[in-house]
């Protein structure tokens, strides 16, 4: 079942049922009333009946006048009777059939006693007089109150029926209203495509919860957007970085069988096809080791940062001699900022690939900075080299991706990525300055 039909329903049956206790509390509330009226009627009637019978011999005349006028005007339909302490009927309009022995007694131990019987309602008076204690009781049918009960309870029927049809109409076309911009973002992820240039939901600005929906949807579209872009890139350069070593491979080896060589021509395409295949394994162990960065990230180990660029230094110190300049500018009270928890052989990796980016675009030193800012430590590594394009900058992160002007340099497009997973893995930031053709700064600030 549709949200929109689940909203009609539910809206309708919760509202259908509060009307029907509502009528149910009115058709109820009304008759009691009307009980409670016609038996005070009938006590009325009781009271005169037996101030006419029993109260004759002991007033005069002139004050008798009222009691007789108002008997002669009661209601010829009631049944009257007076029964004696001996339950003999001393008075009687009409036989009481009904009436037994037991409930004359109840009448005479409650002094007054509303009772009904079938659909005959009946009002006992226990009279006391000096002839003796004596029990009125006046009966009598009320058909204007079960004619009342039918007017109300049809009205009350159509009324409700009336009154649901029109209920479930109204929220049916307002579930309708209410559920429309969800169906028009339906219809527009149904027609989304992954390969348009924009992948985002147009929808009307309600200011409610919907709103923060379709906001939340679209930033999702946004991420979706850009991971599946980053795979199509990933796999494109994958392609291109791994068919450029294969085909270096194949064609040495195809050129290599055309005819006889000798052993020196066999031993340098043997040197160049162990280069491609080399080119290839390191390729191959880059993306193995993207593959495993978070779950290699978990094992960290209180290191200090310094150690470790002295360390890369050491290692880069063959291919790039006295290349890197370090100014270490940490006060001795102030040496704790060099320690971190972090996975060592990580972090390594990252700054490694940084540095050795920083010798490998540039001729001149490279300059390392160690300083404190804001109680964090923060490491600077700035060359003066080829710099980056400003429009390139944004797609750095991205694994195979190679700036326009590095082409001629050896690499993958790897490094900088595996760093920048690694540093983000571990919560350290990351920021990048650069100026074409002057150099680039790059700054890590390690909580």
């Amino acid at each position: 079942m549709k949200i929109q039909h689940k909203i009609t329903w539910t809206s309708s049956l919760l509202f259908g049922g509060i009307f029907a206790i509502i009528s149910i509390l009115i058709y109820t509330s009304f008759i009691q009333s009307s009980e409670r009226i016609f038996y005070k009627d009938l006590s009325r009637t009781a009271q005169i009946s037996g101030m006419f019978y029993l109260e004759k011999d002991e007033l005069n005349k002139a004050n008798f006048s009222p009691i007789q006028n108002a008997f002669y005007q009661l209601n010829p339909e009631r049944k009257i009777s007076i029964y004696d302490q001996n339950t003999t009927t001393v008075f009687n309009t009409e036989d009481q059939i009904d009436v037994n022995k037991a409930i004359l007694n109840k009448i005479r131990n409650e002094n007054i006693y509303n009772f009904q019987i079938d659909d005959v309602f009946y009002h006992g008076l226990f009279y006391k007089d000096n002839q003796g204690d004596f029990v009125v009781l006046v009966s009598s049918k009320n058909q204007l109150i079960e004619e009342q009960k039918k007017s109300l309870l049809t009205i009350l029927l159509v009324t409700f029926i009336f009154g649901m049809f029109i209920l479930i109409l109204f929220t049916s076309q307002l579930a309708k209203y209410a559920y429309k911009p969800v169906r028009n973002i339906i219809k527009q992820v149904d027609l989304l495509d992954l390969n348009t240039s924009e992948l985002l939901l147009s929808y009307p600005k309600t200011k409610d919860e919907l709103e923060e929906l379709f906001e939340a949807f679209n930033n999702l579209l946004n991420e979706i957007k850009y991971s599946y872009q980053q795979q199509k890139n990933f796999v494109d350069h994958a392609s291109h970085e791994l068919k450029t070593p294969l085909a270096s491979i194949i064609n040495n080896l195809e050129v290599t069988l055309q005819r006889p060589r000798t052993t020196t021509e066999y031993q340098e395409n043997n040197v160049t096809v162990l280069q491609a295949a080399h080119r290839l394994e390191q390729i191959l162990k880059n993306l193995l080791l993207l593959s495993g960065i978070q779950r290699t990230i978990q094992d960290k180990t209180t290191t200090r940062i310094d150690e470790i660029i002295w360390e890369i230094i050491n290692d880069l110190q063959q291919k790039y001699p006295d290349r890197f300049q370090i100014d270490l500018q940490i006060p001795p009270e102030k040496t704790t900022i060099l320690t971190a928890k972090v996975n060592q052989t990580m972090v390594y990796m990252a700054l490694f690939n940084l540095m050795e980016n920083a010798a490998k675009f540039s001729q001149n030193p490279v300059k390392i900075t160690l300083k404190e800012s804001q109680e964090k430590l923060q490491i600077s590594i700035q060359d003066e080299g080829i710099g980056i394009p400003p429009q390139e900058l944004a797609f750095l992160k991205q694994p195979f991706y190679r700036s326009t002007n590095a082409g001629t340099f050896e690499g993958n497009g790897l490094g900088f990525s595996i760093a920048a997973i690694i540093l983000e893995a571990h919560h350290i930031q990351m920021h990048l300055q650069s100026q074409l053709n002057t150099g680039t700064t790059i700054t890590v600030t390690i909580p």
